[in-house]
């Protein structure tokens, strides 16, 4: 805007210089209402967030939107190109005066009712922060926003992050400047999985959205997809008038890189290191070489500085870089020389520890680091994430197999691989390669003459005959395995030996003996407190109390094992159990239920290529059989099979432990909240925590996040006590504890 705009708008009711924007403002109408309400209650509000985030376009639009609140003017002050902020000011208004720049703003503005807006103040913080509170001081009517990658500090300074827009949203800004230069394009069923993915890849961000949707005309979206390797060379702006920062993400991130001091770019590009977050814990174990002050300090100053995203859940703190920032972080750490010591740093962290599922990206990164740079090659590592990721078996058979093959570990490892590389094979109903596998590693177990090592493989050979039908041959790998640990200290081997003994029991029709064999494993387990183990033997128990007609019991037996396989992530045990529920719900003839939980495990079963256990896999085809027959030839049944099929993941396990069938979404006049939802709606509001929530429902503490958080998302709101005053105005008040 030239000089004579601005000297126009003086001398209108409510003058203001605020830009004008060519494109349409979408999404993030619950925060421009809240941001009303909180102008109403604080005298300045800074809007935090990463590059990109649509800091300064969400204050353009408050702005704007509540002119009237202030009618001696509403001043947008650019501060990316000045180092002088008072000075800035007095440019844009234009203010007479004589005296410091600061004392021309106090006595101009001191009587007005008006509104300033300082975008970009993160190169100016403390300036910034010293300006605002003189002058607020001084103008009591006066109010700021400002727009900066961290809070600047004033007493008094609401503090409202910016965050990746909601996935609706994403997809509508998409949808509105892809329209730009491609008029006919709109969101369809054809597409809308390719852009969901690609607003995923870009964290949601709308600049990046933006640049990615100016594309469209040139490329389809599986292209642009495609193109997202190397999203610095691809998301560049097509617009010359932008300011530079903004004309390419990567110049965006690199005027917040540019800003940290040396320890706060030290730390940023070496988190590059870790692969799906990582702990503060982890991060101090990594990345602190050479950083000479307390890292967890210089780690929340990335966080305060929008470097790095902390999120708070109820288990702790976890962190990780937006995956822009990430490749951006990794080209830095690459260039600065630190690359090689920071995987080794990182490897060696993670092979000292035990496999925890939100770890799993980072274990499988450093295994992949250590294939060509340690002894034995990874293998170790390998092992511990074989025996621990269920999400992905054969990708784990697949690298235990090539490290064999190319690596040098000892005999004693070499034994131990081959026997997991058998157990996968089995798992994926590859019988041929389990047995050559499991046989070659009882023969080298046997030449090594380790007790131990030779009752693993044994007990590795036991499974594989059983499963190749050979029970005989299988129960007496068990007993010389038994007979081998006879005094033995390893209670964990004596109690996974009895473990198979007990199913091979169930096998030969004898669920009395295999109670017997497998109650002592369960009661072991809980003493040493070994939820995974546990599971194990009560999945493995709960198919002996059904055989003996204890339905009641097979169903908690089942009902506890699912909860710790799906805390674990281990996706084979929450398969055996939904199959085992699916058995007592048909031995209650509860049909409709059955065929669900049939049809989920099955499609489960089909994704992770596990084919059933063949005892119970004709009693599951018999069960399902008379289930259809009684629901009659109308199609209930089917419908009920279908509906299992379709339900997702999170709905199956939840039915599974009890609750409903996946009701309708109910339409409310802030969003579609399911029964659920409207339930999770209630206890929010009589104050009970995620942990209380998922105890009440019977579901993980994790589901029960994702239900808070989804309810937010649809609600519009940004907090647990906006849920509560939502749910008390919409009838859904405080539930009895």
């Amino acid at each position: 805007m030239d000089r004579g705009a601005v000297r126009a708008r003086h001398a209108t009711a409510a003058p203001s210089n605020l830009p004008y924007h060519l494109t349409s403002f979408v999404g993030r109408e619950a925060e421009l209402r809240s941001l009303k309400g909180l102008l109403g209650t604080s005298r300045m509000v800074t809007l935090t967030g990463t590059g990109g985030a649509g800091k300064s376009r969400l204050a353009a639009e408050v702005a704007q939107a509540n002119a009237s609140l202030w009618p001696d003017g509403v001043w947008w002050i650019e501060l990316a190109a000045t180092d002088d902020v008072s000075g800035a000011v007095v440019a844009t208004l234009e203010l007479p005066g004589r005296g410091s720049a600061q004392d021309v703003v106090a006595s101009w503005l001191a009587a007005r009712k008006a509104l300033l807006v300082l975008d970009n103040c993160e190169h100016l913080v403390s300036e910034c922060a010293t300006f605002c509170q003189r002058v607020l001081e001084r103008c009591t009517q006066l109010n700021i926003i400002a727009t900066s990658r961290e809070a600047l500090g004033v007493p008094g300074e609401a503090r409202w992050p910016v965050a990746s827009l909601r996935d609706p949203d994403a997809l509508l800004l998409f949808e509105a400047r892809a329209r730009l230069v491609s008029p006919d394009f709109k969101m369809a069923s054809r597409n809308l999985d390719a852009v969901t993915r690609i607003c995923e890849r870009l964290d949601r961000l709308p600049l990046a959205i933006e640049m990615a949707a100016a594309r469209i005309d040139v490329m389809s979206e599986q292209e642009l997809l495609s193109n997202l390797n190397d999203r610095f060379r691809f998301l560049t702006s097509g617009t010359r008038t932008a300011p530079q920062r903004q004309q390419t993400m990567a110049a965006a991130i690199d005027w917040s890189y540019r800003l940290l001091t040396d320890h706060e770019a030290r730390l940023f590009r070496r988190l590059a290191v870790f692969q799906g977050g990582f702990t503060a814990e982890s991060a101090e174990a990594v990345c602190s070489d050479g950083i000479e002050t307390n890292l967890i300090d210089v780690l929340a100053r990335l966080v305060q500085k929008s470097m790095v995203v902390a999120d708070r859940l109820d288990s702790g703190t976890r962190f990780r870089l937006l995956e822009s920032h990430h490749e951006f972080a990794s080209g830095r750490l690459r260039e600065s020389g630190e690359l090689d010591a920071m995987q080794k740093s990182h490897y060696d962290y993670f092979s000292s520890r035990h496999w925890e599922p939100v770890e799993s990206a980072n274990f499988w990164r450093a295994v992949s680091w250590g294939r060509d740079n340690v002894q034995d090659g990874g293998l170790g590592l390998a092992l511990e994430i074989a025996d621990s990721d269920f999400g992905d078996q054969t990708r784990a058979g697949n690298l235990i197999l090539d490290l064999l093959e190319h690596s040098k570990p000892s005999e004693t490892l070499r034994v131990k691989a081959t026997m997991m590389a058998a157990r996968l094979a089995w798992r994926q109903a590859d019988h041929i390669a389990s047995r050559k596998l499991v046989e070659s590693a009882v023969s080298m177990a046997r030449k090594l003459g380790d007790p131990e090592l030779i009752a693993r493989a044994l007990n590795g050979a036991g499974r594989m005959y059983e499963t190749a039908g050979e029970l005989a041959l299988a129960g007496q790998m068990y007993d010389e395995a038994l007979s081998i640990l006879s005094d033995s200290t390893n209670q964990v081997l004596v109690d996974d030996v009895r473990n198979m003994r007990g199913l091979l029991a169930i096998t030969q029709g004898d669920p009395a003996s295999a109670i017997e064999i497998l109650s002592p494993c369960v009661a072991s387990a809980r003493s040493h407190n070994d939820p995974p183990r546990m599971a194990r033997y009560l999945e493995s128990l709960a198919n002996a109390q059904l055989d003996l007609g204890q339905v009641d019991e097979a169903a908690e037996s089942w009902k506890e094992s699912l909860t710790v396989f799906r805390v674990v992530n281990d996706w084979f045990g929450i398969i055996w159990s939904l199959l085992g529920l699916s058995l007592v719900a048909a031995a209650r003839r509860q049909d409709d239920r059955a065929l669900r939980l049939a049809g989920a495990a099955d499609r489960l079963a089909r994704e992770y290529s596990l084919t059933t256990w063949s005892f119970r896999g004709q009693q599951l085809e018999d069960a399902r059989k008379q289930a259809l027959h009684r629901l009659g030839t109308k199609g209930r049944g089917e419908a009920a099979l279908k509906e299992g099929r379709t339900m997702t993941t999170a709905e199956v396990l939840e039915y599974a432990l009890g609750g409903e069938r996946p009701a309708e979404e109910v339409l409310t006049d802030q969003g579609l909240l399911s029964r659920r939802e409207r339930e999770v709606v209630t206890m929010v509001a009589s104050g009970m925590t995620n942990k209380e929530i998922a105890q009440r429902l019977f579901i993980a503490e994790r589901t029960a996040e994702g239900h808070v958080e989804r309810i937010r998302n649809k609600l519009g709101v940004r907090s647990r006590t906006e849920v509560a005053t939502w749910a008390v105005a919409h009838g859904l008040g405080p539930t009895k504890a």
